[in-house]
């Protein structure tokens, strides 16, 4: 079967597009040659509450960039206006919480964020190798509290970026302004990674974990840590 006709989640007939990341992410303006790979039903269908959702985050986050807080007002919460996403709306104003400190922050289910960034990677992967990635995935992310990895694995994967620094390929897709992304796939360890730019400032690692590995397989011990920890302060000097 032609990779044309199949879906880049599960190879199964594919009946339409999907949009890597999300279509509702790009403004209007900022939607040149988006990507796109083609999927079936249930990964395409299935995955539309959660991108309105993961929308309200994701330009949220923009930092300072203007496009992400003019389609944040402009685009996501005129939509959370609309009687069809009161459910919605209600839900993410429930979900608000204020620390001691002063911080605003949001509780989110793990599983909305590990299915909406799965679909990304696993779309990249697609749209590159023509083929679909079985493995399992995960994202890291300083905007993006997860609370159940350890620090260790933290700091190996957000090393990633310098310790691969001659071996990044540059997706160069267009609308960089909004998304941007580089990416390599390690024929030593099996496993594709990709760094993700969302607005310019919103940094997310996407990997696939090979062979049922888990997160804490890739670690460093001490002495790992303090060398490569050294090799990045110099770096920067």
């Amino acid at each position: 079967m032609n990779t044309k006709d199949i879906c880049y989640w599960c190879s199964n007939p594919a009946i339409g597009d999907e949009h890597i990341p999300p279509k509702g992410l790009f403004p209007k303006g900022h939607r040149n040659n988006l990507i796109t790979v083609r999927s079936c039903a249930k990964h395409n269908q299935d995955f539309s509450k959660i991108d309105e959702r993961m929308r309200f985050y994701m330009t949220s986050m923009g930092g300072e960039s203007e496009i992400a807080k003019n389609h944040f007002d402009n685009k996501t919460i005129r939509g959370l206006k609309r009687k069809e996403s009161r459910g919605l709306a209600i839900d993410l104003v429930t979900s608000k919480f204020t620390t001691t400190e002063g911080d605003t922050f949001f509780r989110e289910n793990a599983t909305n964020w590990d299915s909406y960034f799965e679909k990304i990677i696993k779309g990249l992967y697609f749209y590159h190798f023509n083929k679909s990635l079985k493995d399992r995935t995960h994202f890291f992310s300083n905007k993006i509290r997860m609370l159940m990895l350890s620090a260790n694995a933290h700091f190996y994967y957000h090393t990633i970026e310098h310790k691969l620094s001659q071996d990044w390929i540059n997706g160069n897709p267009e609308n960089k302004e909004i998304f941007d992304y580089k990416y390599y796939y390690s024929e030593h360890e099996n496993q594709f990674l990709v760094i993700m730019t969302f607005y310019e400032s919103h940094k997310v690692i996407g990997i696939s974990l090979p062979n049922e590995k888990q997160i804490d397989h890739y670690s460093l011990n001490f002495e790992e840590y303090n060398k490569l920890r050294e090799e990045i302060i110099n770096k920067q000097k």
